[in-house]
């Protein structure tokens, strides 16, 4: 039985953008997005299930673990009972509401309701939450394919980068992970472009010396391209991240889209058939 909607307890200041409930909500994963907020608010799984018009015991079984949550429906209701922005999750604003991005703060990430597949658009790379990325990293099941000239953050940022692709690997996900020829004149021009000079291909290196540890492992393919590339792209399973690249500025101070596959959608199969064809022209890094 559904209880009639209900308000919940209010959530506290700054609880959506708490490192564990912004990887939570990132992943999906409503199981711990429900146990958070009973944590910090207090409300029960009755009172939930009434501010959401769900039954009690979904919200248990979801909770527990038992049931996992994939309806587009059910995520709504869980967004609009708790306060959950919609964006976050990837849901388009509910109708006749302002759409979040005619007021935000320059430098904040841009909600958008323009197209589906958009879940957000950052100002720059390192606007996204870093939470974001290891969500990513560590949820996906399947896919995972990189399009980068260095991309030297991620190894940078995530010291154990190497033996969470391998776990990833030994799973069944596959990879595929392809970096600018650090030999090539696209990299040297981009590098100049961005008045770095040969620091571009010194940051590539630098980048395959510490994927080096990739080598050799089944279901990782890590390649050389020489394309001039117009986006970094970061696949993971159905949640993309497209990372513009900008005449004269280096690819961490340019915009990057959050994309989401959805049924008939075509933006995010355009950026990954961008990444087929970039994939097609690669040969190996080692």
């Amino acid at each position: 039985m559904v209880s009639e909607r209900r308000p919940v307890p209010p959530a506290p200041a700054g609880l959506w953008d708490r490192p564990d409930m912004a990887e939570a909500i990132a992943g999906r994963d409503m199981a711990t997005v429900l146990a958070i907020y009973r944590k910090y608010t207090g409300a029960t799984q009755t009172q939930i299930a009434g501010a959401c018009e769900i039954p009690q015991s979904h919200i248990s079984e979801i909770q527990s673990g038992r049931r996992r949550v994939t309806s587009l429906e059910i995520f709504e209701r869980l967004a609009d009972g708790l306060g959950i922005p919609r964006a976050c999750l990837g849901l388009a604003d509910r109708p006749g509401t302002q759409p979040a991005s005619a007021s935000a703060a320059p430098g904040e990430p841009l909600p958008t309701d323009l197209v589906p597949e958009i879940v957000r658009v950052y100002p720059h790379r390192t606007a996204v939450p870093g939470e974001m990325w290891r969500a990513f990293l560590t949820n996906t099941r399947d896919t995972v394919d990189i399009l980068v000239i260095a991309g030297l953050f991620l190894p940078d940022g995530h010291a154990d980068l190497v033996p969470l692709l391998r776990g990833k690997a030994d799973s069944g996900v596959k990879i595929r992970y392809t970096l600018g020829d650090p030999a090539s004149d696209a990299v040297a021009l981009r590098g100049t472009e961005e008045g770095i000079g040969d620091n571009l291909a010194a940051r590539t290196r630098l980048t395959l010396t510490y994927l080096s540890g990739l080598q050799g492992v089944p279901g990782i393919d890590v390649r050389l391209h020489t394309t001039t590339l117009y986006n970094s792209i970061y696949r993971f399973d159905g949640d993309m991240l497209v990372n513009t690249h900008v005449y004269g500025a280096p690819a961490a101070h340019s915009p990057v889209l959050h994309l989401r596959q959805t049924a008939g959608g075509s933006l995010f199969e355009h950026y990954a058939a961008s990444f087929e064809k970039v994939w097609a022209t690669t040969e190996g890094a080692w």
